[in-house]
């Protein structure tokens, strides 16, 4: 039977989440774990820096799957794309640039 150490677990926040997603940090030996628990994913790494990286990548990967194969998905599947659709929203947010508009009235000030 497995033990669980839940002191060990560090709630953290997913970057660019709205608050539907979070992620929780723990290590296991040598090897850190992250995971989603509203999906069901986990991804491990070397340290941390690697295991954030892998579980980023992995969201990616999943939202384009969720997304190319939408019309075959059960309600989970339809509620985990929901989900990183949302969070996949909030990055594209983020990494646009502002509008001219706004760049015409900041130089102007």
């Amino acid at each position: 039977m497995r033990q669980s150490n839940k002191a060990n677990v560090h709630e953290v926040a997913l970057p660019w989440s709205d608050g539907s997603l979070s992620a929780r940090l723990w290590v296991v030996g040598e090897r850190t774990v992250v995971g989603v628990p509203e999906l069901g994913l986990h991804c491990y790494g070397a340290s941390q820096t690697e295991a954030v990286f892998r579980l980023f990548t992995s969201l990616l990967k999943y939202y384009r799957q969720l997304k190319t194969f939408r019309h075959r998905l059960s309600e989970r599947g339809l509620e985990h794309l929901e989900l990183l659709s949302g969070w996949v929203a909030h990055i594209e947010d983020r990494m646009k640039a502002p509008s001219v508009s706004n760049t015409v009235q900041m130089i102007r000030r």
